[in-house]
């Protein structure tokens, strides 16, 4: 989507390459991270460190992966988008998705963007 604050549209084309540096050069020094599902936080994470620690980890699960936002609105700081979500599991993980397993689903995201870089991310599927 052409609409997407220019960060945003870097993080996601970063994530799609599976590519850390990228992903982490987007953000905010103090960016906070969580991902939600099903109501519950999952995981939380502060700084980014920790975000490129996680970012990394998730890298080395996944064969592919892609975003592909299919709506967005932005209000003031925050956008949100809906997203579309495919990847292929590189090696079995302890949540019990197994090596070669193909994953679709949906979701959204809220991204806080401030001085041009992702303050936060909000992750909810």
């Amino acid at each position: 989507m052409n609409d997407l604050p220019e960060s945003i549209a870097a993080y996601i084309e970063a994530y799609n390459q599976m590519d850390v540096a990228g992903m982490v050069a987007c953000l905010s020094d103090d960016v906070v991270f969580r991902n939600i599902v099903s109501g519950d936080v999952t995981i939380k994470k502060s700084g980014k460190p920790a975000f490129t620690e996680l970012a990394a980890a998730g890298v080395q699960a996944f064969k592919t992966r892609q975003q592909t936002v299919t709506n967005m609105i932005s209000v003031g700081t925050v956008t949100l988008v809906e997203i579309d979500y495919s990847a292929v599991v590189s090696a079995d993980l302890p949540n019990g998705w197994k090596a070669g397993q193909h994953l679709k689903f949906q979701g959204a995201s809220a991204f806080r963007v401030e001085d041009g870089q992702i303050a936060s991310i909000v992750d909810q599927s």
